[in-house]
């Protein structure tokens, strides 16, 4: 088997080990996912009941599909403002996560711990985790947020930015990325790992050819770092997009969870999850169209 392994051509074997990485999730897959799946669809066809008997439905055809684009005031409402959200964050996450990459890529004192803390919130960040600690320390809720941290008083950042006299516009543009950080904080562990990941696997020798060309480090990052960094890219942009549109608190998310479990209307709550689906699909398809082009891999 091994030295068949070893005769196997270069392309089989990266062929092999991708399959071998993917198998223990298509296992998941199978095991866990694929019923619910199914029972999704169904019951998006379905108007389901809850009676002594259990739960039963009966076939509507696409009523509830065509409820929830023509006649539900809510859902395309909170389906746009879910996308104008994504429009602006997945930018804003993908900058933050290569400016983090950058910096601990190199050799320095202490770059295990730093590289071990950026990726510290993936491991320890459920979705209902994140949502406490933004609740509790940098949103407006009811157990205190922004305005309990000192930063954030008056007296604060706000207080040194208006004695600096800047403008109110100014000033609020400021306090929304500061209030920001923790957000782009636990969201980027995956990202950093990923372009970590494509820094450490761009040659050396294309570095050391642009110095002999007299290219400085910030023509070197234009004009090698990022076009060789185009694959990672286009896979955090998806991952990025997906993670934003599934995430906890997302108001489609919450939307479909509260008419399932709330509401108790299983079919309504299937056809809107599928709907979002579809809509998701659909936008990656587009952003994938947009940006392949784009992409330069290197060649084995």
């Amino acid at each position: 088997m091994f030295k068949s392994l070893r005769a196997m051509p270069y392309t089989k074997k990266k062929e092999l080990y991708g399959l071998l990485f993917v198998l223990p999730w298509i296992i998941g897959f199978i095991l866990f996912f694929i019923r619910p799946l199914i029972t999704s669809i169904v019951y998006s066809f379905q108007n389901m009941e809850l009676t002594p008997e259990g739960l039963k439905g009966s076939f509507i055809g696409w009523e509830n599909y065509i409820y929830a684009l023509y006649k539900d005031p809510n859902f395309i409402r909170e389906a746009v403002n879910s996308f104008v959200n994504m429009l602006y964050g997945v930018p804003l996450i993908l900058v933050y996560s290569l400016f983090i990459a950058i910096l601990i890529k190199n050799k320095f004192p202490g770059r295990g711990f730093m590289r071990a803390v950026s990726f510290l919130p993936v491991i320890i960040a459920s979705g209902v985790l994140m949502q406490i600690l933004k609740e509790d320390v940098f949103s407006q809720g009811m157990r205190g947020g922004v305005e309990s941290v000192y930063l954030f008083t008056g007296t604060g950042i706000s207080g040194l930015l208006v004695e600096l006299g800047l403008g109110a516009g100014l000033i609020e543009v400021f306090n929304n990325v500061i209030a920001r950080i923790f957000d782009l904080t636990w969201r980027s562990g995956v990202q950093v790992l990923l372009f970590l990941a494509g820094l450490h696997t761009i040659p050396s020798y294309l570095y050391e050819a642009s110095s002999l060309e007299g290219a400085r480090p910030w023509e070197q990052f234009w004009k090698v770092t990022l076009p060789m960094l185009t694959p990672m890219m286009l896979l955090n942009v998806v991952y990025t997009i997906i993670d934003t549109f599934t995430d906890y608190g997302n108001s489609v998310i919450m939307m479909i969870y509260n008419t399932a479990f709330s509401q108790i209307r299983f079919g309504y709550s299937s056809a809107l999850a599928w709907l979002y689906c579809l809509a998701i699909a659909i936008f990656l398809g587009l952003v994938y169209l947009l940006l392949k082009k784009r992409i330069v891999y290197m060649q084995d």
